[in-house]
């Protein structure tokens, strides 16, 4: 986690592991005395967590802050796919001998990301895919020995990939796999899902105004007293270390983003993104950028995976087929070229740096 160190004050900048969402900003203006903002930074899930909450007094900011961290050490003891023992590793466990014989059931937790995740795979038919994981760990090997996996182990992995191989019982929150050695991967998803949980338990202790920010995902509740939203700077793909692209107004929403400026790997000359096409099994080759507003964490996480799989007309087209989502997708030919494209809805939330 970096901090620009040239910001003027009101100015607090978060520069996302994910490399397109660079900042948070409040918005200009006073302060109400009763209210003042404390931050809290903690190491969860594999990046950095930040807390921002305006409170009365640093004591209540405290406690929220400390029952949201222990509400994300849950959800990773339930959703990671690093820890052999979570909930959802053990589930996609039960696959290792062949496709699971019957459903089980599975905690709240789990079945609301599994549901989301299955209704993400549907409406971008496949190209968000719940059960991607195979390729996953087919491709962190691949980064690992720098070397591409052979067109044999890619088709033999395709086998165990697939969401109509995730069955969902409503009634009873029960669920099986329908395939032999599946693996199911929430890293698409369970970081915008976590972030609204904290924002969840932080106005369980009374308190509105605040920001839970997880690398590229951000959450935000009521906007800074006496201030009209939260101002949010999108960092400029091809510069990332410069100023912001553009600035946008969120209250009661989240964005998500979601690029390759960091997480990227280079194999025989031709650079690979850590974001896996779920049809082919690799990284995309593309560079690419996505950000996406909604007016929910886990919808705008789990958009900035399909609009980088499908490219900036169907990814877009399915931004805007989500209610109250907007989008900018930014790609980086290989002569250097930049090209920007933009959501129907994306201008309606862009406001000065200024404002």
């Amino acid at each position: 986690m970096q901090r620009r160190k040239s910001w003027r004050a009101g100015e607090i900048f978060l520069m996302a592991s994910t490399a397109l969402l660079a900042a948070l900003l409040a918005g200009c203006g006073s302060q109400p005395h009763d209210l003042k903002p404390f931050e809290f930074i903690q190491p969860k899930m594999g990046t950095g967590f930040r807390i921002v909450i305006y409170a009365p007094a640093e004591g209540i900011a405290k406690r929220a802050a400390d029952a949201a961290f222990a509400r994300v050490d849950q959800l990773n003891a339930t959703l990671s796919d690093y820890n052999p023992s979570s909930e959802l590793s053990r589930l996609s466990l039960m696959t290792e001998q062949g496709p699971m014989t019957a459903p089980v059931n599975v905690g709240d937790d789990l079945w609301n990301v599994l549901v989301r995740s299955r209704e993400a795979s549907e409406q971008s038919h496949g190209a968000f895919d719940i059960t991607v994981g195979p390729f996953v760990k087919l491709w962190r090997r691949s980064r690992e020995m720098n070397a591409l996996p052979t067109p044999e182990r890619i088709e033999k992995t395709r086998a165990s990939v697939g969401y109509d191989g995730l069955k969902l019982f409503p009634d009873r929150h029960s669920v099986q796999l329908l395939k032999s050695h599946m693996r199911l991967d929430v890293g698409g998803i369970a970081k915008g899902y976590t972030a609204m949980q904290c924002m969840a338990v932080i106005r369980g202790f009374g308190l509105t105004h605040a920001m839970v920010g997880a690398a590229g995902d951000l959450t935000v509740g009521d906007p800074p007293p006496g201030k009209a939203y939260w101002r949010v700077a999108v960092q400029d793909l091809a510069h990332p270390q410069g100023w912001p692209a553009a600035y946008v107004k969120l209250r009661n929403s989240s964005i998500s983003t979601s690029g390759d400026t960091e997480r990227f790997i280079i194999i025989d000359g031709v650079r690979y993104s850590h974001v896996i096409d779920p049809h082919t099994g690799l990284g995309l080759r593309r560079r690419i950028g996505v950000t996406v507003l909604s007016p929910d964490g886990t919808t705008s996480d789990w958009l900035t995976k399909p609009a980088s799989v499908l490219g900036p007309e169907a990814g877009l087209a399915l931004i805007d087929a989500t209610p109250g989502a907007a989008g900018r997708v930014v790609i980086i030919d290989e002569d250097g070229t930049v090209k920007t494209y933009e959501s129907k809805r994306w201008r309606e939330f862009v406001v000065s740096g200024r404002d």
